[in-house]
């Protein structure tokens, strides 16, 4: 039983392959095997279809700390509306500098690091087989 189902997913993976490296050229192939192999991504989804949903996981992630960050500063450091605009702004800026690949977030932790001396935790688990660190 598991044989067969092995079998499926593999000629289905094949008719994949070759239905992109027909539609779109064996360059996106060579692409698609790329993504895959560095990201380690094994679905029965191409990486265009991925990215889509990775935008939207993405959104909802920036939105959903940005709405704790600011619930926080209110509550607990007392910001008001302007500040709290301000802080949005300022942080919507930062997000769009990281989606566009001017920064990363090893540049982020390692600036936090340079100027207070606190070590954000998230450093430890950046390495450049993640694609966070900005390779030289």
């Amino acid at each position: 039983m598991a044989k067969d189902k092995n079998m499926e997913f593999f000629r289905s993976g094949m008719e994949r392959a070759y239905k992109l490296a027909k539609d779109e050229g064996i360059e996106e192939l060579e692409k698609e095997l790329r993504f895959r192999n560095i990201t380690g991504v094994n679905v029965p989804l191409m990486a265009k279809e991925l990215d889509k949903g990775i935008v939207e996981i993405k959104r909802l992630t920036i939105e959903t700390i940005l709405t704790m960050t600011i619930g926080v500063l209110y509550s607990e450091f007392g910001f008001g509306k302007k500040r709290l605009e301000r802080f949005r702004d300022t942080f919507m800026e930062a997000t769009a500098s990281l989606n566009d690949g001017i920064i990363t977030w090893a540049d982020i932790c390692y600036n936090i690091e340079d100027l207070t001396g606190f070590r954000a935790n998230l450093i430890d688990s950046l390495g450049r087989d993640t694609g966070m660190i900005r390779e030289d």
